[in-house]
């Protein structure tokens, strides 16, 4: 036992020297295909782990988590502070910046609302925002006014119909024409992008593609709301299934939309920085991922050993399949096949 956990370690130890000189790659196939990772930050302490990890920018940033250790809603300086500090930490590189995703789970103290009975359908995120614009303004030029400093694009949660996706942009239209009147600067053609997490969004996404500069797949709440499977519950937490053929033929239709509007879709979501998950998403197309900065290295190293050819007749082979077992069989056996079984062994 003693020979076999001092074996594992020297694999483990050699596995992170080897992660370690990856750093300065690029994320880029054996045949070319390039991909971006990126990381997801709730906190400045967060930032500067994804630049030690590599990170080509920051493809969600939560701004929901400063919220929540205050007493009260922060001020329009205190965002901007907050904002500016995480912009200017990573020096250049894009920071995606998500407008506020309250409610359900995460509610700050002195957020006083009745209690719901189903708070994951229930009053949250971008219904929370729009019906408190004075707030929500506040948040959206302080987002802004931190564009002068780097670039920055602004991003929209839970947007389920254009008419909330069209509301959004006129309230974005009147945070910029308040700061121009004051006189502070910002960029004008910051990009503005929605996040794709609810049925809606998916069957909508032809038509959302023309209201906004980018898509952002959230997996995190479209695989439970796909699956109507509440992952926080144990009873059917095993329900919850990434690979399901449902949720990746929504990932495919998203993407495909995108792609035929001439705009940019990425995904942030823990499915993002699972090995097991990660070849078949950038084999249905997607070349930016985000995820926690610990998986870059990992997801780099995995996407350097494969060429995207092999990915993609991956993905084209699983998005066939009619079970969540034929998918996982179907993923192993071709990782298997490539020889990269061992950074999932490793991984898990």
């Amino acid at each position: 036992v003693q020979r076999e956990y001092q074996r594992l370690g020297r694999e483990y130890r050699a596995f992170n020297r080897d992660l370690k000189a990856l750093l300065e790659l690029p994320a880029e196939t054996a045949d070319g295909h390039r991909v971006q990772l990126s990381a997801n930050v709730g906190l400045l302490g967060d930032v500067r782990l994804a630049r030690m990890q590599g990170a080509e920018g920051v493809g969600l940033y939560r701004t929901e988590v400063p919220f929540l250790s205050h007493r009260d809603f922060l001020t329009e300086e205190e965002q901007y502070d907050l904002y500016r500090r995480v912009v200017a930490e990573m020096e250049g590189r894009t920071v995606t910046v998500r407008t506020l995703d309250l409610g359900a789970d995460k509610y700050p103290r002195y957020f006083n609302i009745p209690r719901e009975e189903n708070p994951y359908l229930g009053w949250r995120s971008i219904r929370i925002s729009l019906q408190m614009p004075e707030i929500f303004k506040v948040q959206l030029r302080a987002i802004l006014r931190a564009s002068a400093h780097g670039p920055v694009r602004i991003m929209f949660p839970m947007i389920s119909s254009l008419e909330e996706i069209r509301q959004v942009k006129w309230l974005l239209a009147e945070a910029r024409e308040e700061l121009s009147a004051s006189g502070h600067a910002f960029d004008a053609n910051v990009p503005v992008g929605m996040m794709v997490e609810v049925p809606a969004a998916v069957y909508l996404a032809p038509k959302l593609a023309h209201e906004v500069d980018f898509f952002s797949i959230g997996t995190n709440d479209l695989i439970q709301y796909v699956l109507a499977v509440d992952r926080n519950n144990r009873k059917v937490g095993t329900m919850y299934e990434p690979l399901h053929p449902a949720v990746l033929q929504c990932i495919a239709a998203v993407v495909a939309a995108a792609r035929a509007a001439g705009k940019p879709v990425s995904l942030c979501g823990e499915m993002a920085g699972d090995p097991t998950h990660s070849l078949v998403l950038v084999g249905l197309g997607l070349r930016d991922l985000s995820m926690g900065s610990f998986f870059i290295p990992a997801i780099k190293r995995l996407i350097r050993a494969v060429r995207y050819e092999d990915i993609r007749s991956l993905a084209d082979e699983a998005l066939g399949l009619a079970s969540v077992n034929e998918v996982k069989s179907c993923v192993f056996e071709k990782m298997r096949a490539l020889g990269v079984i061992d950074i999932i062994e490793v991984y898990h």
